[in-house]
């Protein structure tokens, strides 16, 4: 029997896009596992975004057996920059939240249910800190310099099973790059 981490990811990802999107939000209340309540931006793009990307991560954890992944959301800000002939913008990563997920395979009923409550245990853990560091951690934010609704575009990435970090971002923020 497989435990996917997709509830606990799910509400750990719409518990920074809250608290991070910036903006007039309109609150989503949503109950996950047996005892976590989470806010939620209701916003058609950002719920399915989170929901893209996490049945993306899930494609790319195998079922068979025991295994790893990581997941990364960052934002971004945008800023000109000046060549000698030219203009042009470049997005500049003010935040980063990686996780690392595990997908494990429980062979009876009872490990099924130690391996949820678990899950939510971290989960909870994972939102309280999310929330006690964002508080505590205004200071990097940049001013907000444009009228969009949400004025810092965030980004989503699932990290190759082999591959590294720094290489994924590099591509994610800057496509083609190698």
């Amino acid at each position: 029997m497989p435990l996917e981490p997709v509830p606990a990811l799910v509400a750990v990802l719409h518990t920074i896009l809250f608290h991070r999107y910036f903006g007039n939000v309109k609150p989503k209340d949503s109950c996950i596992l047996s005892s976590i309540t989470y806010a939620a931006v209701d916003d058609a793009d950002v719920l399915a975004t989170v929901d893209e990307k996490v049945k993306e991560l899930m494609q790319t954890i195998s079922h068979a057996a025991d295994s790893k992944a990581q997941i990364a959301l960052y934002f971004t800000e945008t800023k000109p920059r000046k060549a000698w002939f030219s203009k042009s913008e470049e997005e500049i990563c003010w935040e980063e939240w990686v996780f690392n997920i595990q997908s494990r395979i429980s062979k009876t009923e009872r490990e099924l249910n130690q391996l949820q409550a678990s899950a939510e245990d971290q989960a909870k853990k994972a939102i309280f800190f999310i929330i006690k560091e964002m508080d505590g951690a205004k200071d990097h934010i940049p001013l907000i310099m444009n009228t969009q609704n949400n004025p810092f575009p965030y980004h989503i990435s699932i990290a190759p099973p082999s591959g590294l970090w720094s290489t994924m971002l590099k591509r994610a923020i800057r496509p083609g790059a190698s």
